[in-house]
Formats: C-alpha cells, structure tokens, sequence
C-alpha cells in the first residue's frame, strides 16, 4: 500500500479522508478515468507534452507490479541522457509518477504537466506563482508547487537509496493563454481511448507541425519547489507511516471544514450521531464568518457537541453582510414557513413583459479549436430561453445549439438576438447568477479581436449586458441576488443555488403539478414528489446509462459529442444532443417556476 501524490493531495485536506481512502470509501468527487481526462482537457495537454520530446520511453506498469517499473525507472536513469514518460519512484511507501523526467549527465528535470490556465506576459511582469505582498508561494499556485515538491521529495530519497546522485530541477510546462496556433481543429487530432479501466491517448496529426505550433509554456519552479519541500516531506513522511504496519486512522478534530468532505460515509463515521442533527450547524448560511476568522465559533460549538443551528446564539448574527440572511434562515426554519421580503411584491410588478429566462453552457478548452484562437477561450455552444409573454400565460421555449466544427460564439449570441428580437425585444431578461453576462461580454470582445462585423449584433449586446466587470448597466436581471434578498425556503438551507431552490418550492408547492406545461417534470417514487431534474431520463450510449443533469456533465456531453472517441457516430452524437437539450430546457424552465410561484404568491394578489 502506496501513498501516491493523490493521496497526498487528500490526505492534506484532511488526514482522516487517506483512511477512507485506501478502504475504498464512496467518493462524490471521484469520476471515471475516461471522464476525468476529458472533463480536465489534460488528456490533450499531456499528449501534446509527450509529442515534444521524442525520444521519449514511457514507463509501462504490468500487472500492478510498481516495484517493477520503478526498477525500470532507475535502470533508465543509469544511461547518459533519457526521457521517461510516467516514470515511477518508489521510497519508504511513497509512490511518485514523474509526467516526464528528463535526464541529461548528472542533471535529472523533473517536468509536471498541467492543464491549467497561464499566461507568459503576466508571469514576466511578475511570477504567478508568487504573492506581490509576501514573494512566497501563493495560496493559487501552492498546491501545483506542492504537487511538484511531492514528486521531488520521492525521487531524492530514491536516488539516495539507490546510490545515484544528480541535481534535480523542477518544471511546470502549461498551456499559454499568450500564444497561439496555427493548426486548425486542433482538438480534433487528439483522440481519447478507452478499454476496461485502462485510458490511452492517440495523436493523429504532424508531430513535427504541432512541434512548432504548440501552445505550451515551460517555467522554471526551483525555487518555489525548495521553499514548501520542508514541510512537503514532513507531512508525506506522517501520512505514509499510517500506512506501514497496515491501514491506520489519522484522527482529526470536527470543524467546518468537514462541511465538504466527499465522502459521506466517512462523514458519517467521524461525526457519529452528531451527522444525523437537523436543521445542522453546518447548513447554516456564511456558519464559517461567525467569530473570528482565527476562531471560528462554529467549531468551538462543534467541539461542545453543539451542532444544532439552533445553538448558534442570536446574538452571533451581527455580520452587516450577512447578518440579516442568517436571521431570516434562523427564524423560517423554525417557523418552517417559506419567506418573501416585503420588497418583493413590488419589484415584481416592476419588470417589463414579456419576460425572457435564459440559460447558457460553456466550455473552456486548454487546446484551441480553431486556427488564431488562444488555450482556454470561452465557448458558447448552447442556449435554452423560455418566454412568458404576459402575466399568467404558459411559457414558450426556445433553444439553440452548435453541432457544426466552427467557432460558435457569433451565431450564438445572433440566435440568442434574433430570438429574443422576434418575441418581443423590448421586456426583462431573467438570468441565474452572473455567467450569462460575463459570456456575452466576452463574445463582444471577441468581436474585436477577431474582427468579426456585424453592426447590429454589436449594437445589441452594447445596450444588453454590462461590458465592465467594474460597473455599466446591463438588461439582464439575477434571479440568484433576487432570491439572496427577498426569498427562503427551508428546504433550501443555506444555499441558493437553482439546483436548490428549484425542489424547495417544487416539492412543497403541489398546485404547480396541475399546470399543463409542468406535468412531464411531475414524478413520484414511493410517495415522494420528485426533484425534476432527478426525473430526467438517461439513455443508454456506447454500452453505458447517461444523464445529464447538473452543469459539468453538459460540458463533458458537448466535448463527448464533438471530441470523444464516438464523434463520427451520428447515432451517439444525436443522443448527446438529446441530452443537452432537455438538461438545458429544465434549467430555464427551473428559473419560470420560481418566477410564477412568486408571482402567484405576490404579484397576483396585489
């Protein structure tokens, strides 16, 4: 039993979660390997790192046999120059793998490849990776260093162990949002493939073309490597000694922390009855900004078995931020009574129909898909856009999506224009949150860049969103802030995620069930109304059950339909498109049943 970086990496959040681990404990953020390179597009990037070097050996492990490969490893290291590709490092129970370990003389780079955004110009001015304030590591960049700093740790001790010495320099090589490319759909030359529990990637294009028309940067790390290794080796050296003489548990103390640990069982077990509380400490609105930041009172309470949010003292809630929200969640829970702000029947009646509710999913690629496009852009692919024309009528739904190999951005947002323009124009256009409005200002901009022209389309989104991050009016309206000020529901908790307010009002309000257009998402199971987007049905594509459902699985949908290993299948491009679809119009439909529950609550009655 090996600690790996993975490990690693968990065992720091929280030492007790290695335990449940390495039993193999249900881990809500674990997915499978086919999914979890294409969700993080490093499947691309690592391939695309490989491509550069070569000469480059991967090292192969047969049978699960580590000790193996890493014998093979330090048998390489003993030629005058090598590059090993996933080379494996064995020391005192911690297990590395080195994404490419170059070694030239008595020189070993020790180069990590990740998928994650950088940009040159900005780190020439100054390091990214370093506070401006301190010039030591910054919490961003920290874990990246320390991933690193990991990896160095292992194969210093292994080298010593093995009798070899060479001077080790770290890498980090990563996609350069300053650079660009001249190959077209270069996404497309990439193909992920997937046999059992085992996940290889092909190349199918000109090595030497992508050679020279590659978007990675490589960044000498020493320094920052040197300045967290102390206390990387200390830790590591703590976790694995659980692990010698069989599995042993780390105990940690209860905190707020435990808030967000993935697996519930584990959750269950270090929290013992206390888990089974309601409403929970835990599920109270900003619980972490109660005290002060060194100490928290939520944990003092947890330490005293106090884990009710009816112990959290009324006098605690004095917060001018968010005071008021933790109040107001206090006393309707306990009243278990949904809440409107006296605000809010006004406000209602001053929106302008018809009443447009809109919905975007967006992906951001490490590769860029066209010729002149730079890593990490932002792509609009779909739109979902539900219309209720007057007070009371039945919504009318519209959606777009790009199926076509082009740079969508320009047709997506004319389509969203058009249609908006052809129902109505003029009226209230509802968004969740702010990411629509972001979207559209990056595709104004992108017009500029790309000098893309079309007047009308530019004039729109001048008098549509709001261009400055910093201010500058906009048309769309945030049904999250309307909510954040004007609306609870228990059932919500401290949440106002659509994901949660949705069924709090879905669930409890059965007059909603009657109307015509909301009976398909109305569903049962042993006498329990259902979550609409639990009822959504999955299909069956390439031997597997699918569903989308929530926010990432659209992007992984949209990048399986157009990137996968299936994309030449129309069948399963066809299903994937059903998918999205029908997760996107539940999204905007999600956002019209919260508006018409509030307006048959308020705005209805005056």
């Amino acid at each position: 039993m090996y600690l790996t970086k993975s490990d690693f990496k968990v065992a720091q959040t929280c030492p007790t979660k290695l335990y449940y681990r390495k039993l193999g404990y249900g881990n809500e953020n674990s997915l499978d390997p086919y999914t979890k390179l294409l969700s993080e597009g490093g499947f691309m990037v690592q391939k695309m790192a490989q491509v550069l070097f070569p000469q480059g050996i991967e090292v192969r492990v047969v049978g699960h046999d580590w000790a193996a490969a890493a014998q093979q490893t330090l048998d390489y290291l003993t030629l005058p120059e090598v590059t090993l590709f996933e080379a494996v490092v064995i020391s005192r129970q911690k297990l590395a793998r080195v994404d490419i370990l170059h070694k030239r003389g008595d020189r070993l780079e020790v180069i990590e490849v990740k998928s994650r955004a950088f940009d040159s110009r900005e780190h020439q001015r100054h390091p990214v990776q370093r506070s401006k304030r301190t010039h030591r590591v910054n919490s961003e960049w920290r874990p990246t260093i320390e991933d690193v700093a990991f990896q160095v740790h292992v194969l210093q001790e292994a080298l010593i162990a093995a009798g070899l010495t060479y001077a080790i320099e770290p890498f980090l090589l990563l996609p350069d949002r300053t650079k660009t490319t001249a190959i077209e759909r270069l996404p497309t030359l990439f193909e992920i493939r997937s046999e059992g529990t085992n996940t290889w990637v092909e190349f199918h294009g000109d090595p030497e073309q992508l050679r020279q028309q590659h978007i990675l940067t490589r960044i000498g790390i020493h320094k920052d490597v040197q300045e967290v290794l102390p206390q990387v080796a200390a830790q590591a050296e703590l976790f694995a000694e659980s692990l010698r003489h069989g599995l042993r548990k780390m105990e940690q103390p209860l905190s707020k922390h435990c808030r967000n640990c993935e697996f519930p069982q584990g959750f269950a077990d270090c929290w013992g009855p206390l888990a089974d509380v309601q409403p929970h400490i835990l599920d109270f609105y900003q619980v972490g900004r109660l005290g002060s930041p060194q100490q928290p009172l939520v944990n003092d309470l947890i330490a005293a078995g106090k884990v009710s949010m009816y112990d959290i003292p009324l006098d605690a809630l004095q917060d001018l931020t968010y005071g008021d929200r933790q109040l107001v969640q206090w006393e309707y829970t306990a009243k278990n009574q949904e809440w409107f702000s006296e605000h809010l029947p006004h406000l209602l009646q001053q929106f302008a129909y018809p009443l447009y509710f809109i919905d975007f999913e967006t992906s951001r690629m490490a590769l860029p898909y066209h010729n002149g496009m730079r890593p990490y852009e932002q792509v609009a692919f779909q739109w979902s856009c539900h219309v209720l024309r007057e007070p009371g009528a039945a919504p009318e739904h519209y959606d777009w999506i790009n199926v076509a190999e082009h740079f969508p951005n320009f047709a997506f947002a004319r389509a969203l224009m058009e249609c908006l323009t052809a129902t109505g124009g003029a009226g209230t256009i509802f968004t969740w949150a702010t990411h629509e409005n972001s979207v559209l200002r990056d595709i104004y901009y992108q017009m500029q860049t790309y000098g893309h022209q079309d007047r009308e389309l530019r004039t729109w989104l001048e008098h549509t969103v709001q261009l400055h991050p910093k201010g500058g009016r906009s048309r769309l309206v945030d049904m999250n802030a309307l909510t954040l000020k004007h609306y609870f529901h228990p059932l919500m908790k401290g949440r106002t995620s659509l994901k949660y307010v949705l069924p709090a009002i879905w669930i409890t309000q059965s007059y909603l069930h009657q109307l015509p257009w909301l009976r398909p998402y109305f569903e049962e199971r042993d006498g329990q109304v259902q979550n609409p987007y639990e009822t959504l049905p999955a299909l069956r594509i390439a031997d597997q059950e699918r569903v989308v459902a929530e926010g990432t699985a659209a992007m992984l949908a949209y990048q399986e339909m157009l990137y996968g290993q299936h994309r030449h299948d129309l069948q399963i491009r066809q299903q994937w498109l059903e998918l999205l679809r029908q997760y996107c119009c539940l999204d905007t439909m999600a956002m019209v049943i919260i508006w018409w529950h509030w307006w048959h609550r308020l705005a209805a009655k005056g």
